[in-house]
């Protein structure tokens, strides 16, 4: 039973219930002054405390998608990967399977969970498009597909599994067969999961409005957990004697992901985008790596290099090189990137407030700095949801577009 499982949100909250019943009824046959009859009534009250408060904590969890799974809550969320993808218009690449497909979902349509997403059949775990028929695809030329896929760093060794990639109805249209897309790395909060970007931002969803509007141009966009060592925050650092996450998102993800799929590479090509943590690593890793992602939108992240118990001593002990991971320090000591950044808070409600006018304060030519600030709004999906559409807007005009065969 997967954490995030309804079956298992229900059965919680059931022994929850149904811990509060076995205290109403066993209260009476515990009475009394005796130790056993005290411990029994401290037993009683415990147990029930702890059933209540461990079905609202899978409730939480269920709804922000802090933890997609027991391994990513456990830690040892990372999978090496096995089997290649076999597919039509794509190179077989041994560092990229796809682990399962299925239409995206559309505007108006609920994603309540990840039934939608089939597991594919393919020896391996891979995927074969050439077993599609003409009906199918003709149905992702209309709606887009969302495909689920493990992924190993061929420099840094780093395995995720259980991440997403969302490919445009264009990506299936014969005007578009020979056409490489612009990509867009999208990165999660911490704790975070992948499938949060669909079932609670809704971004395919969110995507497709905005295309029928003609306010963006197709694109491929890559869903990815910030952090590779869960239940460790690992800032997308290169960590001393540690995980390499930045080299991981700079250099083997995309590499992977080019290899795999239409997708361009090079200036313009790539774009990141990310929300809390995801968002200080899109701004950073654009400051660190502007010809890899030239233009970055962070939603409510913040631009200093933390440090605290979830992350462990990411910095190898050298105050030097946690600055070097700091927005905000490399834009008071070393010459600007020529990037351009969007970056969202909200005046009342948002703690990053202050500190995102204080990082664009810092940037300075040839760094350019965009900014939507909303009146109010929490630190969540309601309000992330708010600022997607501009933010996706933005960085369609930034990206390299496909162009038609």
């Amino acid at each position: 039973m997967g954490l995030t499982d309804g079956a298992f949100v229900t059965f919680m909250i059931a022994m929850a219930i149904a811990g509060l019943a076995a205290v109403l009824w066993l209260w009476p046959r515990v009475a009394g002054a005796t130790v056993r009859a005290v411990a029994a009534r401290i037993g009683l009250v415990a147990v029930s405390e702890v059933l209540v408060i461990a079905a609202f904590l899978v409730c939480l969890n269920s709804y922000f998608s802090f933890y997609s799974s027991w391994s990513a809550l456990l830690g040892g969320s990372s999978a090496k990967v096995v089997g290649t993808s076999a597919t039509a218009g794509r190179r077989s690449v041994s560092l990229l399977t796809v682990t399962a497909a299925g239409p995206a979902p559309l505007p108006g349509a609920a994603v309540r969970d990840l039934q939608r997403i089939r597991p594919t059949s393919a020896a391996g775990g891979g995927f074969a498009l050439a077993s599609r028929d003409q009906d199918v695809s003709a149905d992702l030329a209309r709606t887009g597909e969302l495909l689920s896929f493990s992924v190993t760093g061929k420099y840094t060794g780093i395995s995720e599994t259980g991440d997403y990639i969302y490919l445009p109805p264009q990506y299936f249209q014969p005007a578009y067969a020979r056409s490489k897309f612009p990509a867009v790395l999208a990165l999660t909060g911490y704790p975070g999961s992948p499938w949060s970007f669909v079932a609670r931002l809704r971004l395919p969803t969110e995507i497709a409005t905005v295309a029928r509007a003609g306010k963006v141009r197709p694109a491929v966009y890559v869903l990815m957990n910030s952090s590779v060592a869960m239940p460790r925050d690992t800032e997308c650092t290169n960590i001393p004697a540690g995980p390499q996450v930045e080299t991981f998102f700079t250099v083997d993800v995309p590499r992977a992901i080019e290899q795999a799929f239409r997708v361009q590479s090079g200036p313009g090509g790539w774009g990141a985008l990310g929300v809390s943590t995801g968002g200080y690593c899109a701004v950073k890793m654009a400051m660190m790596d502007p010809r890899q992602y030239p233009v970055a939108v962070s939603l409510a992240g913040y631009y200093t290099a933390l440090q605290d118990h979830t992350t462990g001593d990411l910095y190898g002990g050298s105050i030097g090189y946690r600055d070097e991971n700091s927005p905000d320090w490399r834009l008071t000591h070393l010459p600007p990137p020529p990037v351009s950044v969007l970056v969202t808070s909200s005046v009342i409600g948002e703690q990053t407030y202050h500190g995102t006018l204080a990082f664009l304060r810092l940037i300075r030519p040839p760094m350019r700095g965009y900014s939507l600030i909303l009146p109010d709004g929490g630190h969540n999906f309601r309000t992330w949801d708010r600022e997607l559409p501009a933010s996706l807007e933005w960085l369609s005009q930034r990206l390299r577009p496909a162009v038609p065969n």
